[in-house]
């Protein structure tokens, strides 16, 4: 079965142009699908029924306590999987074709005010390493909304100063560019100038060399690796947790929904946000315009004439 897998993930990387963290998720999802299905007897995809998937979404539900946009998850990437071996002769069926289709629930975006992140982002003024890094990634999570994919994936060549201007590769290692204003412009001028001192005196010969070429990562980690998603995540919770008041929550992902929904709170087209994100569809910017719903109703009593 774990072979199959493999295969599976192998050509949708290079057929779908699957993301590396989609490709993540549904490695790991499939793999406790097969453990789950391996103790039930199953010894082959093809043996496995609607009853036995059904059953392993409820125990993921009951047993391990997994959320509704969880399960949702698992059950599109079983879905996918058993197509895909359909599609490929392995298997006679897909067995999923009797599941009901679910829609995910409909929640709003978590974001914040706007003073918050200002006070957020003003309050790491440091010169120090980590200061200087971490100021950059919060100007750009929500200077340019960046997912944190796209964040740890920037590499030097991908921001150009003078332009103002970021490369971002997004879902499906789609690329867009984004334009950031002068605090992320200040932010990046100085982490560059010490990044250069640090790669010298970090690194030697060819490795201090390798970190200068333009396809290097543009965030370091402490020991000269390009930062991941679990640096991105600390780093912005243990920010939050300093700066902010008590009780204050912030993913990375809070400040690429807080950046949308400013930008609409002053009247930014939301075919232009839309780009900004990267989104396939304006359906998807849609959702913003429900966090909005403050803005419009102040709008509505400062405006409208019949008191």
């Amino acid at each position: 079965m774990e072979r199959l897998v493999a295969a599976f993930l192998d050509a949708a990387a290079y057929d779908r142009g699957l993301a590396p963290a989609t490709r993540e998720a549904y490695a790991a999802d499939l793999r406790a699908a097969a453990d789950f299905f391996a103790c039930r007897g199953r010894r082959a995809w093809g043996e496995v029924t609607l009853t036995d998937v059904a059953d392993h979404l409820a125990w993921l539900r009951d047993r391990r306590g997994y959320a509704e946009a969880t399960l949702l998850r698992h059950a599109a990437a079983l879905r996918v999987f058993f197509n895909w071996l359909a599609a490929e002769d392995r298997i006679p069926a897909s067995p999923m074709e009797g599941l009901e289709r679910a829609k995910p629930p409909a929640r709003l975006p978590r974001t914040l005010p706007e003073r918050s992140l200002n006070a957020l982002i003003e309050a790491v003024d440091g010169d120090d390493p980590a200061s200087l890094r971490d100021r950059l990634a919060l100007e750009l999570l929500y200077g340019c909304g960046l997912r944190c994919s796209e964040l740890t994936g920037l590499n030097l060549h991908d921001a150009d100063l003078d332009a103002g201007t970021l490369r971002v590769r997004g879902k499906g290692d789609k690329e867009r560019v984004v334009p950031f204003g002068p605090p992320a412009r200040r932010a990046l001028t100085r982490y560059l100038a010490w990044r250069a001192t640090f790669a010298g005196a970090y690194r030697r010969g060819a490795l201090a060399a390798a970190l200068a070429e333009p396809r290097a990562p543009l965030l370091l980690s402490p020991t000269a690796r390009r930062l991941n998603r679990g640096h991105v995540a600390a780093l912005v919770h243990a920010r939050v947790h300093a700066f902010l008041p008590e009780g204050a929550q912030a993913t990375p992902h809070t400040l690429r929904h807080a950046f949308a929904t400013h930008l609409l709170n002053h009247g930014a087209p939301l075919i232009d946000i839309k780009e900004l994100l990267g989104h396939a569809s304006v359906a998807t910017t849609q959702r913003y315009t429900h966090v909005s719903e403050s803005a419009l109703r102040a709008a509505f009593d400062r405006h409208f004439p019949r008191r």
